[in-house]
């Protein structure tokens, strides 16, 4: 395969040439998702989204460490990195869900390609958080292999992502979750605003 720099139609490249992402694209644009787009298409309740986006962002997600498909929903509309690979498009928490745990085996065979291919370039900074937390790094090596160890740590780390949702959709139910917060500032604004208004009456 030669990875080179793939920008995404319509959307201008980020400036930055060492972002991890730019590898990320060059390893799915490669992979056949034609099967998984099929099966989709006329699915009632899904959403048209491509399949081919939605492993952009899960795979640079597993990759950051990112977890949970409701942040994935978040970066994907605010982190230039994630709306780059998203092509704009905005999937929400519930579709980016359902991409994971319906897509598993492609998500990993994705995911290994990704870090097989930073090993052999040699990008240290392909560290990430697993999923107990502590940090795990991929050793820098020639061999385009990976152990059985970083195997068992990437289908880990997708089985993590999946339960992590599982906790969360049983704590906010069909909302993102930021939703309180959101409100909680409003409702604080208004009581700043009418607490302004009251001292220009005096």
């Amino acid at each position: 395969m030669k990875l080179k720099k793939c920008p995404i139609h319509g959307i201008s490249p980020i400036q930055r040439v060492d972002y991890i992402c730019y590898l990320v694209i060059a390893i799915v644009n490669g992979i056949d998702v034609r099967e998984i787009e099929e099966k989709y298409r006329f699915k009632p309740g899904n959403s048209a989204y491509p399949r081919r986006m939605l492993l952009r962002l899960l795979v640079q997600a597993a990759i950051d460490g990112v977890w949970s498909s409701r942040k994935i929903d978040k970066l994907a509309h605010e982190n230039v990195v994630y709306m780059y690979l998203a092509g704009n498009e905005k999937p929400d928490f519930r579709t980016i869900c359902k991409s994971r745990s319906e897509n598993k085996e492609l998500i990993e065979a994705a995911f290994e390609k990704t870090v097989t291919f930073a090993k052999a370039l040699g990008i240290l900074m392909l560290g990430h958080l697993s999923t107990d937390g502590t940090k795990m790094k991929v050793n820098a090596s020639n061999d385009y292999t990976l152990s059985k160890v970083e195997i068992e740590a990437i289908r880990e780390i997708i089985e993590h992502g999946i339960a992590i949702d599982k906790e969360e959709d049983k704590l906010y139910g069909d909302k993102r979750g930021d939703e309180l917060q959101k409100e909680k500032i409003i409702e604080k604004l208004d009581k700043a605003e009418e607490e302004l208004n009251t001292a220009k009456l005096f």
